[in-house]
């Protein structure tokens, strides 16, 4: 999947929990842990300055950073609001990427704590509940089922949050969720195709060729391309 930020040619870019798969462009890596976790796909990699640190009180100077990206960290956080505060203090423009709700219903990540919805261009979280029903089905079909691969891939702003904000970044604390799963019209909406007919055929393909490469060897050609995902 390709992310949507555009962090700019100059100036300092820092990345938060970078964990195994840092950006090309981050200048400065900030983790909280330095020891290999369940929750990273492979071991903290620390190929440029690494400050170990709390997302929730960040230890930079106020405006410091050009761009700041912040992927799959939202959702774990203790206090969000405290959270997106630091990021203002210290960037002036920046990147958060995290599962959706959906996402988080059907694949459940135990360690997150939270559902992230973007409405009206409001990041809007809620708690999450202790349990959900599938267990680990969706993780497998996600690796090993080239037409849910597909499926997931055709839709992505169903499966994922992407937010690129410049100078403030407005969110809200829900009770409960946001999304409008019992109007017909909405949910209309909501499942439309998102791609052309061409540019899903060549989605397709590339979800055939994907699942029969493994994750060393995406991982392979992510440094060779100079990208976060492949």
């Amino acid at each position: 999947m390709k992310q949507k930020l555009n962090p700019p040619a100059s100036g300092l870019v820092l990345e938060i929990g970078s964990g195994d798969n840092p950006h090309p462009r981050s200048n400065v890596l900030v983790d909280r842990y330095v020891s290999d976790d369940t929750e990273r796909g492979g071991a903290l990699i620390i190929d440029r300055p690494l400050v170990v640190a709390d997302g929730h009180h960040l230890p930079f100077r106020n405006g410091v950073f050009a761009y700041i990206i912040c992927s799959h960290i939202l959702e774990h956080m203790d206090d969000p609001q405290q959270f997106v505060q630091e990021l203002m203090r210290v960037g002036k423009a920046g990147y958060i990427g995290s599962p959706s709700e959906i996402a988080e219903r059907l694949f459940h990540w135990s360690f997150h704590r939270w559902y992230v919805n973007l409405i009206d261009n409001t990041l809007v979280l809620h708690p999450k509940e202790p349990a959900e029903p599938f267990g680990e089905l969706f993780d497998y079909l996600y690796e090993y089922n080239p037409i849910y691969y597909f499926f997931q891939r055709s839709m992505p702003d169903l499966f994922w949050v992407e937010y690129e904000w410049h100078g403030t970044i407005p969110l809200r604390i829900a009770v409960t969720s946001p999304l409008p799963l019992n109007d017909p019209r909405a949910l209309r909406g909501i499942v439309q195709p998102r791609y052309s007919l061409p540019r899903l055929l060549t989605l397709f393909a590339t979800a055939l060729l994907a699942r029969l490469v493994r994750t060393d060897t995406r991982r392979a050609l992510r440094k060779l391309m100079g990208r976060s995902y492949v």
